[in-house]
């Protein structure tokens, strides 16, 4: 095969179309009518997904195109080809990429630069070269470490590559959790992230979109034991911590790989040699160097406190892993572990004996909705005011168990009207009691060990389940005669998300971030102005969670995440002696970057002192490495990346990672840097379902953006979710089935990348939240439609041997009013859509954008096709300037939004003679051209096809040829003047030559029929000698009373609307400013009609 290139290919109108041009190719096979529906499709070259069957026929290869751009990529084509063979496709024509496009692809050794088992695939080609952004104007000249798309600077020398004093537009994705398939909140934002970053990129910023994902320690552990199980019928402690590990690696392989893919699809133009993962062996290292430079500036530190702790999982849970559950008195619910249901919703009235005096009652009554816990009692609280109490606090009471004696004390954070007005207090159980304790110096007793057993505190109960131990107290109490009475109540359980077990507060010695001298710096960055916020209200929000922060549990005793850096330290001669070491000891834990470190420092504290050191077999909270996702994915504390990227530019999430991951992120960079790491955060809008519910696996609610992309019926949909069955639960399937059932009684059309990005950003508003709709989807599919055709017809009308020419570019446009006036909405388009998103107001962007295309390009298109195919007049020669602009325009006002529609049709432009720039991404973005503000132009415009389309209106209404002779009378001298000036193109527009106007006093012909225009101008179709007009009074009379009666409907409408409130502001003015039109109309006739009256009389 040739390897010399065609110079001509860069330029050529069918660059996409099969040739026998030499050069190096893809062949992709695509059937029959591809052009027109291509981009529904970059996911796959065919109509539908292939099977099962053809999957497992295709082996994992890997896409390597040498840094020289000379190695030979056949072995491509043989994947494709034989993809294509699997499928039993018929009527099949190959589609070219010439290697002009595909040699600015650069070599990478990424993981995420191989082809998954499916085998090469057209949409992974695509964005690969189109979508697979990198770091632009990289001036690093070693290719082997150049990120992709490095070596375009050869052929676009305009975009000043090397030019390292170029602003930098850095972002990251937040990084999904390998917990399953993406959804579409993931889409929303990479569909926002990626718009930013092609329009920064167009801007001529360097730009670096880094992709990657989160181990989600806790939820994957979780989710591969439930399928684990469910396969096997084993948990992870029966086949051992190596077998699990590989069996959660599997796991993380093929999720990995899932994620990539579907953002691949989506068409984000992330740089995949930097993709991360946060426990590969950069994040692990930056996360390391984290934790250990935290611990010695002492804001981390190792201590007791509360923690939520699942007994099913053996670990503490953070506050966003768990939901709540509202009891409203007794309830019987299944809880993991037990056979039976527990019952839960009750309130215990019992009594302790009062150590006393002669003076004193001899019992005090106390009431709890956890009789379990009265093993863990330290003390007696009540509030300090409560007359009932007052004369016992500084007294005792006897636990009835062990003996101790309780002291009464008062607490102002005591309810009075909860119970009894007296509560036993259990430092070591509940956040509340722990405060409680602390202020008075009660003892801490736990009586749980951590798979939720009776510990040894539990003496005669030692080893029961702890809702068994709940019976076993009650039935004691009652035995003894210390319980009083039952009494339905409201109760709060608090459930862990992942196992659905109760979550049991405990007292467990952990490590912890001090969190208040980190919020204080992170609620500084925002009010000086370091950090900007957007939307605005959620600032509030944001610093409302830094006001009061608690400290942060970073420890988690799982087998899937990060080891904790630090070994625990104990003396041989506390071995030789059988002495337990005291864990809780902060002393004896050696915080280090390796065990070697760490035996320094142990050397160092313990000076000829023989010890052995266990590392902490605890891992870190994913959070954690989530927190450092800023500094880690630019390869800190020693990578070149960070050096030149940080901080980055912003920031793009949901408003529900705000306490569990923004503000700790702020807050730990700041500590380790310095500096902020973003400079704005922007929060979008989260998705939900047609009901408002939050996507959740357990809602049975997700739904996969691929889905939308390719196209899927319903009864594939059941069969993806039952595929993945082994990891949910049936009633997770049920939820699901019924959800898709609903949702989707015909399934998922196929739409395209394309049409669901621009459907998700279109909905994104000043509102926190999206109803995701699928006729929305299919909506912006049409629009797709409506676009291709749009610029194919343009292409059509151009002349045939049609080239730009950037030199007369303002000299030879603008000629006539029609090309002032597209111009001019080109520009007002291209600084509107600018302003949006350099406001982050992306709905206006994409409406400003939809009205282009959809109104303005099409009215122009009319007007232009008047010109003959032959005619080569300085008029056509304007004409075709000006077309050719427009539409350039458009597609790269558009690209940011849609770039794989936009990437095809542009290279299907012909370009400016010297224009090698490859890809419609590095192009520049349009920018507001003074030289091309008409603002009189819309407005004559608009009048003349107005009037054009009310002649031919009023010609095709009556039956009467376009000979005809039409009169136009204005009481306006300017607009009589503008039609006057452009009767040329009124004639052509109209498709009538015979026009004239008529002067001020002047009447129509006898007989003539009448049409109003505006208050100021009328038209009138002279029909031949008639007697008189008064058919054409009844004619317009019939005419008022239907526009008379479409004002009635439009009142009624917003009436309606304003009572249900079921209309934003947005959609109400635009039904107002319809009604006045409708009014308008209403006067218009009511004028003609009194003329016309007036004058039979």
């Amino acid at each position: 095969m040739a390897t010399n290139q065609d110079p001509s290919l860069s330029s050529r109108r069918d660059l996409y179309q099969p040739s026998e041009v030499e050069g190096k190719w893809y062949g992709i096979w695509e059937k029959e009518g591809y052009f027109k529906t291509r981009w529904r499709r970059p996911q796959h070259p065919l109509s539908s997904r292939p099977s099962e069957e053809s999957w497992s026929n295709l082996s994992t290869s890997e896409v390597a195109l040498s840094n020289a751009r000379k190695q030979s990529v056949d072995s491509n084509l043989e994947i494709i080809e034989r993809s294509t063979a699997s499928r039993g496709r018929q009527n099949l024509r190959p589609l070219i990429i010439p290697a002009s496009i595909t040699s600015t692809l650069s070599a990478t050794t990424s993981e995420a630069s191989q082809i998954d088992e499916r085998g090469l695939e057209f949409s992974e080609i695509s964005a690969m070269v189109f979508g697979d952004g990198s770091v632009q104007n990289q001036s690093d000249t070693n290719p082997s470490t150049s990120p992709s798309l490095a070596n375009v600077e050869e052929a676009s020398k305009s975009a000043s590559f090397d030019d390292r004093s170029k602003k930098c537009f850095t972002m990251f994705t937040p990084p999904p959790s390998i917990t399953g398939d993406l959804h579409c909140g993931h889409a929303l934002a990479i569909s926002l992230e990626d718009a930013l970053v092609r329009y920064h990129r167009m801007q001529g910023f360097k730009t670096l979109f880094l992709p990657g994902s989160d181990h989600a320690g806790v939820s994957v552990q979780c989710i591969v034991e439930k399928k684990l199980f469910r396969e096997k019928g084993k948990d992870r402690h029966q086949i051992g911590r190596p077998r699990f590990t590989k069996h959660l690696n599997e796991w993380k392989d093929e999720y990995r790989g899932r994620i990539s893919s579907t953002v691949r699809r989506l068409g984000a133009s992330v740089d995949w040699t930097r993709e991360a993962f946060t426990m590969d062996g950069t994040r692990k290292k930056a996360a390391t160097e984290a934790f250990v430079q935290l611990y010695e500036q002492g804001v981390i530190y190792r201590g007791s406190h509360i923690v939520h702790w699942c007994p099913t999982l053996r670990t503490a849970v953070s506050e966003h892993e768990i939901g709540t559950l509202e009891i409203n008195g007794p309830t019987r619910i299944k809880v993991p572990g037990y056979a039976e249901e527990i019952e839960f919703g009750v309130l215990y009235y019992y009594k302790y004996v009062i150590v006393k005096d002669d003076n004193t009652p001899r019992w005090i009554e106390l009431a709890t909705t956890r009789p379990e816990l009265l093993l863990a009692d330290s003390g007696i609280a009540v509030h300090p005011s409560d007359e009932r109490y007052v004369r016992l606090i500084g007294m005792s009471a006897r636990h009835p168990y062990s003996g101790r004696l309780l002291p009464i004390i008062g607490d102002f954070t005591v309810n009075p009207k909860f119970g009894t007005g007296a509560i036993s207090v259990a430092p070591g159980h509940s956040e509340k009691a722990y405060e409680i304790g602390r202020r008075s110096k009660l003892q801490s007793v736990v009586v749980f060990r951590e798979d939720g057993t009776v510990n040894e505190a539990g003496d005669l109960w030692k080893g029961q389940q702890r809702f068994e131990l709940r019976q076993t107290i009650i039935e004691n109490l009652e035995d003894r005669g210390l319980l009083l009475k039952r009494e339905p109540c409201k109760e709060t359980l608090q459930v862990c998300n992942r196992s659905g077990d109760v979550v049991e507060l405990m007292s467990k010695s952990q490590w912890w971030v001090r969190m208040d001298d980190l919020a204080e710096e992170a609620a500084e960055a925002v009010r000086e102005g370091r950090i900007k916020i957007r939307p605005e209200s959620i600032e509030k929000e944001y610093l409302n969670w830094l006001e009061e922060p608690k400290d942060w549990c970073i420890s988690r005793n799982l087998w899937w995440g990060q080891r904790i850096p630090a070994w625990f330290l104990s003396l041989k001669e506390e071995e030789r002696n059988a002495l337990k070491p005291d864990e809780s000891n902060p002393k004896r834990w050696m915080v280090a970057r390796s065990e070697e470190e760490a035996r320094k420092k142990g050397e160092l504290a313990f000076p000829d002192m023989p010890f052995r050191l266990t590392r902490d077999e605890a891992v870190l909270d994913a959070c954690f490495g989530a927190a450092i996702w800023p500094l880690s994915t630019l390869g800190w504390p020693e990578g070149g990346d960070f050096r030149e990227f940080y901080p980055t530019t912003m920031l793009d999430t949901g408003s529900d990672t705000l306490p569990s991951w923004v503000t700790r992120m702020v807050a730990v960079s700041l500590k380790l840097t310095g500096e902020a790491p973003f400079g704005e955060v922007l929060f979008h809008p989260l998705v939900k379902d047609q009901e408002g519910r939050r996507m959740s696996k357990s809602l049975g609610n997700v739904i996969d953006p691929v889905d939308f992309i390719t196209g899927c019926a319903l009864e594939a949909l059941n069969q993806k979710q039952l595929k993945g069955s082994l990891a949910r639960s049936s009633e997770e399937l049920d939820k699901t089935k019924q959800f898709q059932a609903t949702c989707f009684p015909d399934g998922i059309p196929e739409c395209g990348a394309d049409a669901l990005r621009f459907a998700l950003v279109d909905s994104t508003s000043e509102s926190q939240t999206i109803l995701l709709d699928a006729r929305s989807v299919i909506k912006c599919r049409e629009f797709c439609d409506g676009l291709y055709e749009t610029v194919q017809g343009a292409l059509r009308m151009l002349p045939g041997d049609y080239k730009p020419m950037k030199s007369a570019y303002g000299q030879r446009m603008a000629q006539g009013i029609g090309d002032r006036y597209i111009l001019h909405r080109l520009n007002t388009a291209s600084r509107d859509v600018e302003g949006a998103m350099e406001e982050k107001r992306f709905w206006e962007a994409t409406r400003g954008i939809k009205n282009l295309w959809c109104h303005h390009i099409p009215t122009y298109l009319k007007c232009y096709h008047s010109y003959e195919e032959d005619d080569i007049g300085p008029d056509r020669l304007s004409a075709a300037e000006t077309l050719y602009a427009v539409i350039d325009g458009a597609l790269r006002l558009t690209h940011p939004f849609m770039p794989f529609i936009t990437e095809e049709l542009w290279q299907k432009l012909p370009k400016y003679p010297h224009d090698d720039t490859p890809s419609i991404m590095l192009a520049e973005f349009p920018k507001r051209s003074p030289e091309h503000e008409y603002p009189y132009a819309e407005e004559e415009f608009n009048l003349i096809m107005n009037c054009a389309k009310e002649i031919q209106s009023l010609c095709q209404e009556n039956g009467y040829p376009e000979m005809s002779k039409v009169y136009i009378k204005s009481r306006c001298f300017m607009s009589q003047q503008t039609l006057e000036k452009h009767m040329a193109e009124l004639q052509q527009q109209s498709g009538v030559t015979d026009i004239k106007f008529l002067r001020s006093g002047d009447e129509a012909p006898s007989g003539s029929i009448a049409s109003p225009l505006s208050e100021d101008i009328s038209i009138h179709l002279s029909v031949g000698n008639q007697p008189d007009s008064r058919g054409d009074v009844s004619e317009l009379q019939l005419k008022l009373k239907t526009a008379q009666r479409t004002v009635l409907r439009q009142e009624n409408k917003l009436r309606e609307s304003a009572l249900r409130d079921s209309i934003d502001e947005r959609d109400r003015k635009v039904e107002e400013s319809r009604l006045e039109v409708y009014k308008a109309r209403v006067k218009n006739y009511e004028r003609v009609i009194s003329d016309l009256s007036n004058r039979q009389a």
